[in-house]
C-alpha cells in the first residue's frame, strides 16, 4: 500500500509541475492577435503596399483594383506552388475580364533571384517580388502558398492557406461579384 500512495504522490505532484508550466508560459506568451490581416470592413487596406515587380517597375496593388483581385504569395522552392501558379495564371487569363490577379513572391525567403526568375517564366499575371516582407507582414503570412481574395475597396474577402480547389475559387470570384 505504502509503494501505491508514494506513486500517486508522485504522478500528482508531476501533473502540478505541468499545469504550472503551462499557465506559466501562457502567462508569458500570450497569443498574438491575428494583425496584418486586412479586415473584411477596411476599405483601402491592401491598397497602399508598393513592390517592385520582376520587371524592376513600382507597383502599387491598388493599380489591379479596378475588378476583385487575387493576391497569391509564393516561393520558387515550393512545389505546391510550382504546380498550382501555372494552372491559376492561365485560368485567370482566361477570365481576365472579371478578376485581376498578382503574384507576390516572398523574395525574403528566396535563396536567389534567378530561381524566381526561371520559376515566373510563362506566367501571365505580375510578378511582384517582397523584399523587405512588408506584404508578408500585412497579409500575416507565415506559409506558402496563401492567397486572398479581395475586393475593388482591397478589403479580404476571402483567405486561401495552401491550394485552391477550383469550385472554391469560383464560388469567392461569384460571391465578390455579386456583392456578397
Amino acid at each position: 500500500m505504502r509503494f501505491f500512495q508514494k506513486r500517486l504522490m508522485f504522478m500528482t505532484l508531476c501533473g502540478l509541475i505541468c499545469i504550472t508550466g503551462l499557465f506559466y508560459q501562457a502567462s508569458y506568451n500570450p497569443a498574438k492577435p491575428a494583425s496584418g490581416y486586412p479586415a473584411a470592413g477596411q476599405a483601402e487596406a491592401a491598397a497602399d503596399l508598393k513592390l517592385e515587380g520582376m520587371d524592376e517597375q513600382t507597383y502599387e496593388l491598388s493599380s489591379f483594383m479596378d475588378k476583385p483581385l487575387l493576391v497569391t504569395f509564393f516561393a520558387s522552392w515550393c512545389g505546391i506552388c510550382s504546380r498550382e501558379l501555372p494552372q491559376l495564371s492561365a485560368y485567370q487569363e482566361k477570365h481576365k475580364e472579371n478578376w485581376n490577379m498578382a503574384a507576390i513572391n516572398v523574395t525574403k525567403e528566396e535563396i536567389n533571384l534567378e530561381g524566381v526568375r526561371s520559376f515566373a517564366r510563362g506566367l501571365t499575371v505580375p510578378v511582384l517580388l517582397d523584399r523587405k516582407g512588408e506584404a508578408m507582414d500585412h497579409f500575416g503570412v507565415r506559409g506558402v502558398p496563401a492567397s486572398f481574395l479581395l475586393n475593388e475597396r482591397g478589403a479580404v474577402i476571402k483567405r486561401f492557406y495552401g491550394p485552391i480547389e477550383k469550385d472554391e475559387l469560383e464560388k469567392a470570384l461569384s460571391d465578390v461579384q455579386a456583392g456578397a
